[in-house]
């Protein structure tokens, strides 16, 4: 009934499942920290290498076109499952516990006994009811400011600040960009090595942009 108030507002603009009736906040918060573990544990810091590297060839396959000199166009997309935008946000390193706990062991951060209140990762921010991330390249003259070009990165268009923020509006120079791309491919690996599959044909290069 909880899932039905989301996929009716959507469909209808409004649901009786929504009521504060019904589900009162403490149920809806309990509800949201459910699915903050599922996520958590399926697809995001709770399995933090393999979601890395899941995640990994979409950001480099991004990056490849956006750091290129003369890109074909000014907008490349690309359309996926829910479950695949927490394996981009692990592999960009956003909305980590970790970060902010001084703590190594990711797991515990989301207890199963009890809801971290002070958590980043929040499913409600992530995965709203459909996501969106998206990397910007920006062109700007910033006082202060030496380089030319930019990047940023956007969840649900809400500006999330990389390790390697060392431009205006805490976006990333071209060569820190770089930089921050090339500690990520290291620190997973490649997609073959870590999921291991069957087939003979595996690669780690996606190239849905060309």
């Amino acid at each position: 009934m909880q899932q039905l108030c989301g996929y009716e507002t959507v469909i209808r603009g409004s649901s009786p499942f929504c009521s504060l009736d019904l589900f009162s906040q403490d149920d809806w918060l309990s509800f949201e920290y459910m699915n903050d573990i599922m996520y958590f544990y399926n697809t995001g810091y709770g399995s933090q290498q393999l979601s890395g590297a899941l995640g990994l060839p979409w950001l480099n396959a991004s990056a490849v076109e956006m750091l290129a000199d003369e890109a074909d166009q000014d907008l490349y997309v690309s359309f996926t499952h829910r479950e695949l935008p927490p394996t981009v946000i692990v592999a960009m390193g956003l909305f980590n516990n970790s970060a902010d706990s001084g703590s190594n062991n990711p797991n515990a951060t989301m207890p199963l006994n009890r809801p971290n209140h002070a958590r980043a990762w929040r499913s409600s921010r992530i995965l709203p009811f459909l996501s969106n991330i998206a990397i910007e390249k920006m062109t700007c003259d910033s006082y202060g400011f030496s380089a030319d070009e930019y990047f940023r990165v956007l969840v649900n268009k809400d500006p999330q600040p990389l390790s390697c923020a060392d431009g205006p509006g805490e976006s990333c120079s071209k060569s820190a960009f770089q930089d921050f791309i090339q500690e990520r491919a290291a620190l997973f690996g490649g997609f073959t090595e870590e999921c291991q599959p069957e087939y003979s044909n595996s690669t780690d290069i996606l190239t849905l942009y060309n």
